[in-house]
């Protein structure tokens, strides 16, 4: 039987499946976690859906995602934030030790790369006392830089692990493999972060060609990422951490049954994910 203790499935990868169905469809399979998305929460109840989760026996490396804070209306900006403070709280009552911090990119209308970046930074801030007051952590994720106008303007490793620094304890870093393969800093970052720093591991492969910017993740062998490779330095590392499995994936995975799905991530993932080799001193 594979080791899968650490292995976790993002939810958006059974994108039509229910948090009750995902639930139900992960533990049926022997996933150990689920990287719960907040619509689905929301859909649930976050009460219900945490009683779910708990009564299968679930772990939660993250809750999916922050609010953007891309608004440059003073009034936009502020139900933003609140909306983070609240998905902080729906994170806490779920055991998720993180938010996954998306935090969108420029402003309508706005060019300004620089003060969108700026920001974000305001709004991290402002949320660090209410995230160290549940006890859930800013979790930063870059995102490919082709996502940097819209989705997000933390674009490379070392911009977020910086950012990281200046937050403090209650910041880390979610490293995504298909975010982060083509950056010359992700596997130097990664060994700079520390384990203490790398909250969770997000696998999905990088297809080529690539026939959706949003929507076409691979499964884990289907593209060009080194997979081995990053297992090997984070075991070197020392990282113990979850690792997640993450597909948007319109053309393929989302239009199969979702236990398909399930037994291929359990099958493809299962190398990548097992307890750390320890490395010989």
């Amino acid at each position: 039987m594979p080791d899968l203790r650490r292995f976790a499935i993002n939810q958006i990868t059974t994108r039509d499946w229910t948090l009750e169905q995902a639930v139900n469809g992960y533990a049926r399979q022997g996933v150990a976690g689920i990287g719960v998305w907040m619509e689905y929460l929301d859909a649930a109840g976050i009460g219900q859906g945490a009683r779910l989760i708990r009564d299968a026996g679930l772990f939660v490396p993250c809750l999916c995602t922050s609010a953007w804070v891309n608004i440059a209306d003073k009034g936009g900006f502020a139900a933003a934030l609140a909306e983070n403070r609240r998905r902080l709280d729906a994170a806490a009552e779920i055991g998720a030790p993180c938010l996954v911090i998306v935090p969108g990119g420029l402003a309508t209308g706005e060019k300004d790369l620089a003060a969108a970046r700026s920001r974000v930074i305001g709004a991290l801030e402002e949320l660090l006392p209410h995230a160290r007051q549940v006890g859930v952590k800013l979790g930063l994720e870059p995102l490919h830089p082709m996502y940097a106008a819209d989705r997000s303007c933390l674009n490379n490793f070392a911009h977020c692990l910086d950012l990281c620094r200046s937050l403090g304890d209650s910041a880390g870093i979610v490293a995504d493999t298909y975010h982060c393969w083509w950056d010359a800093g992700f596997m130097p970052g990664l060994r700079e972060a520390g384990p203490e720093n790398i909250l969770t591991f997000h696998l999905c492969d990088w297809l080529v060609p690539t026939r959706d910017l949003y929507h076409d993740r691979g499964m884990i062998g289907d593209g060009v990422v080194d997979f081995a490779a990053y297992k090997a330095l984070l075991d070197e590392i020392g990282y113990d951490g979850p690792f997640e499995i993450e597909l948007f994936s319109k053309f393929d995975w989302w239009l199969r049954d979702g236990d398909e799905t399930v037994a291929a991530s359990v099958e493809r993932c299962a190398p990548f994910v097992a307890e750390r080799r320890k490395v010989p001193c």
